[in-house]
């Protein structure tokens, strides 16, 4: 399924991407455009949460970055 929302560097947002936002090291848990969303497993209790990207940082901290920015960078795809 299709994320509709996008790395600065054109890659498309999944959930399960490893991330790099800013200084911190994370997973994407949740991806939605407002319409579709993916969610990692584990994580369904943020199904039909606002369009935006939330992430799970290596230390187990779940965050809600919003939109796409130039802080954001697509590391991996797991």
């Amino acid at each position: 399924m299709a994320s509709g929302l996008y790395y600065i560097t054109g890659e498309e947002v999944h959930a399960g991407d490893r991330v790099q936002h800013g200084d911190i090291f994370a997973t994407v848990v949740y991806a939605s455009d407002g319409t579709d969303e993916e969610i990692a497993p584990g994580y369904e209790d943020n199904s039909g949460s606002d369009r935006g990207i939330i992430i799970c940082d290596d230390d187990g901290d779940v965050k809600s970055i919003g939109e796409p920015d130039d802080r954001l960078s697509f590391v991996d795809r797991g």
